[in-house]
């Protein structure tokens, strides 16, 4: 049974060599091993050749914040420690506890249950890179786990296997970053572990039946930290939520952000200029749809060039104007500038190539990359700050924008597996992945560090991120996706994996972003389906790429293609009536979503997550795929099957004095004894197409026992979570709600009381029972009771 989400108090840390860590230098091994000591119950890593330094900032790219350690019993950081045999090779903190077998090999222990948590199959490689790396003096490093049964294993970013358990999965999976793929090297096990790799470059990772394989193509080190839950295996909290508190301190906290991102975005490709942008505005105000943001996509700096972080007149007359009239209609602003780039023909371009601020390719020239522009280093420090003064001068202080879309950040275009950053010193295979994490640094850096103008509203959002993005403010969304069910069933679980890696703040292209025609039947059922999961993810976006419907032209053609529309009232009145309804209810939400997003910041608690996450000892929720809970109180199954009228819903055990709540029926229904999987109608038509499977987590205060039998009157007098027993049934008819069922009690003449509510307790249809009599009543949350006395 659940118990408790949230964080055990802290222990401190205690090692067998009385320090918070230990170098081993093994006798006839060619490498020298550090165990320190990094979280309550958490170790780092580190591996180099025998004889080499540990490296760490600034020498290499890390996802780790600095640690201070809490135990130094002996007054001295580490101990170093030569053996020859398996003796005094360990250290344990907290209730994790790493050793080297006396054959070298690592392993990691649970020390409460003496659980064995991580043990090398073989001993780890780390050897030259090979000629594929352009740059000299860099090692290729593999680690190589042996596997356990039945172990579930997520995180990993964002991928499109369209499967929650990458052990199931069992392929390798890229840490390059790409459009869509998205590897945050960070696995959460139900073991009661959590790993991260803690390498910013390429390689490749596979969990499998036979072993958990993590490569790196150049480094100068193995670097990894592991930790477990301070407690197990009986667990009072969510062993899930204790890992990712102890992630969140090891790479740091996400900002809670601003309330007003908590509502609705919307966007499409492209809104071409300022007339354009702020009459979609005003028709979803005028028609009293929430809105909270809208979006500027790219191409805006057209006629160009790109670098200028300017706004061409021709399209935005007074951006200044447009941003603060907006403002006070209470909707954000957010533009797409690619300002990681700049084009040779822009007036920064000269000065940042002088000074050495642009990536080169392997030939030494500046890297091109999406149209046509030079890439900014921005592992340079002073490449980020004169590129985000160029920002500061133009978007910021002439038009008042500072809500920042970072498309392309992998980066896109050219060929970016080739690039050499940080003044020639560092290839792509070397730090690449950590790219976008760079350009969140610079943002958060510019305008979001403590002190700074928009430390609290430093937004940004991302297509994609690498660990420890989270603490500069990173959002991130899902890429390019198509508009179809295939992808809609893909993202729906990268999403979970996606937030279970660390970073909470992730949204998509509701209806998916390419390939969506809005006069289609199929789209404009796709569309509803995704708003149905779309408002409970953490960010709640509209956008795609799409075709059909009214034009929208207007202004200088040199603004550029407007594309096919994207706001909901061009979707047809059905779905427009059904999307509007959701759009409701997370404007409801919005004061519990700002609860998610202060429990994520402070605790590190996913905003949506897999069902497993708060029911860790549900054996029934480990095994569910397609449903989330949105925070700890509302469960949600969207339909995600084209043409789907129906689908399965499995709502785990509960504690006494809680029910799970049909949000539209408000139905109830009881688990205490179990979890139960029910059937829920999808409807294609009518009234039902706006409805879907979304249950709250209700505690019921007092509990309810046998009420007392309620005096009856000539009205229909209802009594939710009740049943009647002992009657002598009069009939019983199909009926549509419960005052339909009370009408036919009073037309009927010797029927005095009444049961509506589902034929067996859990599927239809919804009948009315009929009955002489009032007393015997008894709990029922399945049911709904009432009288008439003629």
């Amino acid at each position: 049974m659940a118990r408790v989400l949230g964080v055990l108090a802290a222990t401190v840390c205690t090692t067998r060599a009385q320090s918070s860590c230990v170098v081993i230098r093994q006798e006839g091994s060619t490498q020298d091993i550090k165990f320190e000591a990094y979280g309550n119950n958490a170790i780092r890593t580190r591996v180099v050749p025998s004889g080499s330094s540990f490296v760490d900032t600034p020498e290499i790219v890390s996802a780790l914040v600095p640690f201070a350690p809490t135990s130094r019993v002996d007054g001295v950081a580490c101990s170093v420690i030569s053996v020859n045999s398996k003796d005094n090779t360990s250290l344990t903190v907290g209730n994790l506890h790493a050793s080297v077998t006396s054959d070298g090999r690592m392993t990691f222990t649970r020390v409460s249950d003496n659980k064995m948590l991580l043990s090398e199959a073989t001993v780890r490689s780390l050897g030259p890179a090979d000629s594929s790396v352009p740059i000299p003096g860099f090692l290729a490093s593999q680690l190589d786990f042996s596997a356990v049964d039945g172990e579930r294993i997520y995180g990993l970013g964002q991928h499109k296997t369209g499967i929650l358990d990458y052990k199931a999965y069992g392929q390798p999976l890229d840490l390059t970053p790409r459009n869509t793929e998205i590897l945050i090297p960070v696995a959460h096990s139900s073991l009661g572990y959590a790993f991260l790799f803690n390498h910013p470059g390429f390689g490749s990772v596979v969990f499998n039946a036979t072993n958990s394989v993590w490569t790196a193509t150049a480094c100068k080190q193995i670097d990894f930290w592991v930790a477990t839950t301070e407690d197990g295996p009986v667990h009072e909290v969510s062993p899930w939520a204790q890992l990712q508190t102890a992630y969140a301190n090891a790479t740091g906290h996400a900002p809670v952000y601003p309330e007003w991102t908590s509502g609705f975005w919307q966007c499409k490709n492209r809104y071409k200029n300022q007339t354009q942008l702020t009459d979609v505005v005003d028709g979803y105000i005028s028609r009293q749809y929430p809105i909270s943001l809208i979006i500027i996509d790219y191409y805006s700096w057209n006629p160009g060039p790109l670098g200028d972080e300017t706004l061409p007149l021709e399209c935005w007359p007074d951006p200044k104007a447009m941003v603060d009239g907006l403002k006070e209609q209470g909707v954000e602003v957010m533009i797409s500038p690619y300002f990681h780039s700049v084009q040779s023909t822009s007036k920064n371009y000269a000065a940042a190539l002088s000074n050495g601020f642009l990536a080169t390719d392997g030939t030494g020239k500046p890297a091109i990359v999406y149209d046509n522009a030079a890439l900014y280093d921005l592992f340079n420090p002073a490449a980020r700050a004169y590129a985000f003064a160029a920002v500061q001068a133009g978007y910021i202080k002439q038009y008042g924008l500072h809500h920042w879309w970072l498309d392309c950040d992998e980066p896109c275009g050219g060929s970016p597996d080739n690039i050499v950053y940080n003044s020639g010193k560092w290839p792509a295979a070397f730090v690449g992945a950590a790219y976008p994490h760079m350009l969140d640094m610079m943002v958060w850096e510019g305008q979001g560090a403590p002190g700074k103008e928009y430390e609290n509203d430093n937004v940004m959002l991302g297509r994609s991120a690498w660990a420890g993005s989270q603490r500069y403010g990173g959002a991130v969304w899902s890429g390019d996706t198509s508009s179809n069910f295939n992808n809609l069933n893909q993202q729906f679980r990268a999403g979970l994996n996606f937030v279970m890696s660390g970073i909470p703040y992730w949204t998509t292209d509701i209806g998916g972003y390419g390939g969506g025609d809005i006069d289609s039947p199929d789209f404009r059922q796709l569309v509803v389906r995704w708003f149905q999961w779309g408002a409970f993810c953490p960010i709640f976006r509209n956008h795609g790429r799409r075709s059909g419907g009214p034009s929208q032209e207007g202004g200088d053609p040199a603004c550029g293609n407007t594309e096919g529309s994207n706001e909901i009232w061009n979707f047809g009145n059905v779905s427009e009536s059904a999307i509007a309804r959701v759009m409701k209810i997370r404007e409801q939400l919005r004061p519990y979503v700002m609860e998610q997003y202060e429990a994520a910041a402070s605790d590190g608690a996913p905003v949506m997550r897999p069902l497993f996450f708060d029911f860790w000892e549900d054996d029934g929720a480990a095994l569910v795929d397609d449903e989330l809970m949105f925070g700890p109180d509302y469960l949600l199954a969207p339909q995600l099957m084209q043409g789907g009228t129906s689908r399965s819903v499995y709502l785990p055990i509960l504690p006494a004095g809680q029910v799970w709540r049909n949000f539209f029926t408000k139905r109830e229904i009881n688990t205490t004894t179990g979890g139960v999987n029910i059937t829920e109608v999808t409807p294609l038509t009518g009234d039902g197409f706006e409805t879907f499977p979304l249950y709250q987590r209700v505690t019921l205060s007092p509990y309810p026992g046998p009420p007392a039998p309620i005096p009856c009157d000539n009205s229909c007098t209802l009594s939710t979570g009740t049943d009647v027993v002992s009657h002598k049934l009069v009939s019983s008819v199909n009926s549509s709600s419960a005052l339909d069922c009370c009408a036919k009690c009073r037309a009927s003449s010797n029927c005095e009381s009444f049961v509506w509510g589902l034929f067996d307790h859990t599927t239809g249809p919804a009948t009315c029972f009929m009955l002489t009599g009032i007393a015997g009543l008894k709990h029922d949350p399945t049911r709904t009771y009432g009288c008439v006395r003629p």
